[in-house]
């Protein structure tokens, strides 16, 4: 097909889709939706399978079709991503999925037991808030917060370094922790982690007054909150 037969203009020996024509846009997302299913059921891979889910609930809206192929993926292939994303599901009751925080947290912490760290963050949360258990358990929530940080997750960092900095029932105030954690926080680009980091260098908390470091500190939250600011922009201009 011609160039100007389709709307496409060839560039570099392939065809670019002119995202303004309709039938060109959903010709190239039903390429995607056949690539994604390819993976998923005839290449078998997991990995494929969950860019399948996030096609028809990102693209499509379709949430029925995505916790079809989410559940699918938790249970017979016991990919932690897919567990997760459904425990998200359930806990709002998205896809004509039950609501149920209950199956949440179960789904939740299968995928933390797999390694996936926003599976341990969302059981803090769950233990912390008091969702889908008896009471809130903080020293429980600072278990899964620590194996979340363990994984990297700055927002488990953070939680857990804001339990120490506060203190909390179970939970005795221990500045060393709560700097060490709101530093690792900081470090993978957590602004309040930042700001955490900032305060108990000017108050002292931590050990001695350290005007600099707290000044240092300071100002990586504050440049960290003009490019969160300076992205919504862009992204609200660009709607």
């Amino acid at each position: 097909m011609s160039a100007g037969e389709g709307g496409s203009q060839a560039k570099g020996g392939s065809f670019v889709t002119d995202w303004k024509n309709e039938k060109e846009v959903e010709a190239y997302l039903g390429n995607l939706e056949t690539e994604f299913g390819f993976q998923c059921y005839h290449e078998k891979l997991h990995d494929g399978c969950h860019r399948l889910a996030n096609f028809y609930e990102q693209i499509r809206k379709d949430y029925t079709a995505a916790a079809k192929v989410l559940k699918s993926n938790c249970e017979n292939n016991q990919f932690a991503e897919s567990c997760f994303k459904l425990g998200t599901y359930h806990l709002v009751g998205r896809g004509q999925v039950e609501k149920s925080p209950q199956e949440a947290f179960r789904l939740f912490n299968k995928s933390c037991d797999m390694k996936f760290s926003s599976g341990c963050h969302n059981m803090g949360l769950m233990y912390q808030s008091g969702v889908a258990v008896e009471k809130k358990d903080f020293p429980k929530a600072a278990e899964f917060y620590k194996q979340g940080c363990a994984l990297n997750n700055p927002d488990s960092c953070f939680r857990l370094g804001t339990l120490y900095l506060q203190g909390v029932d179970g939970i005795d105030r221990d500045f060393g922790k709560a700097l060490e954690y709101s530093l690792k926080s900081c470090e993978m680009g957590h602004m309040l982690g930042c700001a955490n980091v900032g305060h108990m260098y000017h108050t002292g908390d931590a050990g001695e007054k350290n005007p600099e470091l707290a000044e240092k500190y300071k100002k990586r939250a504050k440049d960290m909150q003009t490019e969160i600011k300076k992205i919504k922009k862009q992204l609200k201009f660009g709607e």
